[in-house]
This record gives structure tokens, sequence and C-alpha cells, in this order.
């Protein structure tokens, strides 16, 4: 599996310090989507990698070192958790996605149980389903999933396997495998986290491609997102995904600390900053969502919390 940050020579150590602002000092001008911090939340989490939001604008943590989710009210206050380390069913070893549909139910990639688990808002545990790999792969290393509820489907990473599964929403048959292992069109290079557009295109980030694949709900990539680097429209380790009421695209990038902006089609639109025109920095940004009232929520795994933003609808002109 990978998934986390990894070392780098040190000549490309250096060209991130160089541009440790992010913005290269040729960027005359450049546009920034405001935000404004609303809360923290913070309860005990060792690396939590992503975050969901339910219908009823519970947030749900996944806590994946301590093998829980944690769930908060629509203003941050614990109400409670489920789950605990063993493959027992509603038990997890080392989950890293989380998603919510539109009835409220929760799905969980229970990674280290090679396993998809599925719950109530409420934390009772519904049913679950094991991923498996062909004879000729690596074990099953289910990372993320996401829900496509027009077309009746569930979307599965397999990190080391380097493709996508998708499954049935009506009793999880397994309807097809996308992707193989590469850098070219349809081909992955350790895949994670996933999303769902409004347009029921499928969002991809290619981690060790450096990119996020549009994929259409046939299986076809359609378009790629970002490309190496460390300026404006490129990503340099990717992880984050999570799309807006408009199509935009949200993409996390762990090692820069910065969360762009594009649209459908991968044209760079903003870097996300404060009204001052300041390009705004996470501390190792993972799983992102947005919910139904733009609100945007990061996961900083080092940093051991979730933040909370309000996303403004204007652009502005950044810093030069």
């Amino acid at each position: 599996m990978v998934y986390c940050l990894q070392k780098k020579p040190l000549f490309l150590v250096m060209l991130v310090i160089i541009f440790t602002t992010f913005l290269s000092p040729h960027a005359n001008a450049y546009q920034i989507t405001p935000v404004r911090h609303l809360f923290d939340i913070e309860h005990g989490f060792l690396q939590p990698s992503d975050v969901a939001v339910g219908k009823d604008h519970r947030i749900y943590i996944l806590d994946g070192v301590n093998h829980q989710v944690k769930v908060f009210s629509e203003t941050g206050t614990f109400l409670f958790y489920f789950g605990g380390k063993g493959s027992a069913k509603g038990l997890f070893k080392y989950p890293l996605g989380i998603t919510t549909d539109t009835q409220g139910q929760v799905y969980i990639a229970d990674t280290g149980n090679r396993r998809v688990q599925l719950f109530t808002s409420h934390g009772k545990f519904i049913s679950h389903f094991t991923i498996t790999s062909d004879t000729k792969e690596k074990p099953s290393d289910p990372v993320d999933v996401a829900v496509d509820e027009k077309r009746r489907r569930l979307y599965v990473v397999d990190n080391d396997n380097h493709h996508i599964l998708v499954y049935s929403l009506d009793g999880f048959s397994l309807l097809g495998r996308w992707g193989s292992e590469g850098e070219g069109r349809q081909e992955l290079r350790h895949p994670f986290f996933i999303t769902v557009g409004k347009d029921t295109s499928v969002f991809v980030v290619d981690v060790l491609n450096t990119r996020v694949q549009v994929w259409s709900p046939q299986g076809e990539a359609v378009g790629s997102i970002g490309d190496w680097g460390v300026d404006l429209g490129q990503l340099y380790r990717p992880k984050g995904v999570c799309v807006d009421k408009d199509n935009n695209v949200y993409v996390s990038d762990s090692y820069l600390g910065v969360i762009q902006v594009f649209n459908r089609y991968g044209h760079f639109k903003s870097v996300l900053g404060i009204e001052e025109g300041d390009v705004m920095k996470w501390k190792t940004p993972v799983g992102i969502t947005i919910d139904d009232r733009q609100r945007l929520y990061v996961v900083e795994m080092l940093s051991n919390r979730v933040r909370v933003y309000d996303i403004f609808n204007k652009n502005i002109q950044g810093k030069e």
C-alpha cells in the first residue's frame, strides 16, 4: 500500500523549499477562492484520514489508527463513536476511506480487513462484503469508497492493484474493474481517494502519477487534472478530492499543504486562501469534503484534527 508521505531525493526537497510559498515568482496574477475558518475538531485522533457529512449535517471522521469512526454535530460537538479494532462485524482494522449516501448510511473502506462495511447514520452495523482480487494480483487493498445513487453503484479503490472496482448497490455484486498499473491513459499508480461528480463522472486521485483522473460512468478515462510540479495547477502529492454543487473539483496536496480548485475538464481556476489575498496552507491535508451549505472539511493528518470552513462564492486576486 502506498498512501503515506514518501522521502524524496535531496534536489526535489530543495525544489519544494524554493517554492515554499507555492507560487513561483513569475506568477504575476492568480485567483484565490477565499474561505473563512469556522472551527476545528480535535478529539484524541491518531492520524485521521477522511471525513464525510451525513444528511443531517453530522460529521463522520475516520480515526483509522484508533480503528474508530467518531461522530460530531454540525457545530463540532462530540456525539458518539462506533467501531474498534478487530475483524468481527462492525469492527475495523486500519480503515482509510469513508462516505455517506442521501439516506444517511455510512460506507467504510475497512482496509486492513479487506472489505467494505455499511452502517446506519447512528453507527449500527448493516452489512459488509469482502473485496477480492484476481489470483495473479496482490491481496486486495481497499482504501476508499464512493456512492453513485443515480446509477446504483459503489466504487471501491484497490490501491495495491491499481484499479477501481465497480459494485452494484443492490447486493454488492461486482460489475467491473477499471484501470491497470501504469502511467498512461486508463492506467493508475496507487490510486487513493475517489468521489463522484454531479454529472456522475468519477474522480480518482492517481497519487504516484500526480494527477486526478476523470472517468466516465462507462469506465473510460476521459480527462486528467493536474500534472507533476509545484506551481499553480500542478500537483506534488495529491491525496484528497471532492466536488462542490457547481461541479468544481477541489484537490488537496499533502506535501505542498494547499488545496486547488479546477473545473470539471481540468482547467485550473483558483487556490484556496483568505480574503487578504494570501494562499492558505495546511499541514498534510488528506481527505476533504464539501457539504450542501458550501462548508469545506479538511483532515490534517499529522495535526490530528479536522478544520471546517465556509467557502465564499467569489474569487479575488492573489498577492504577487
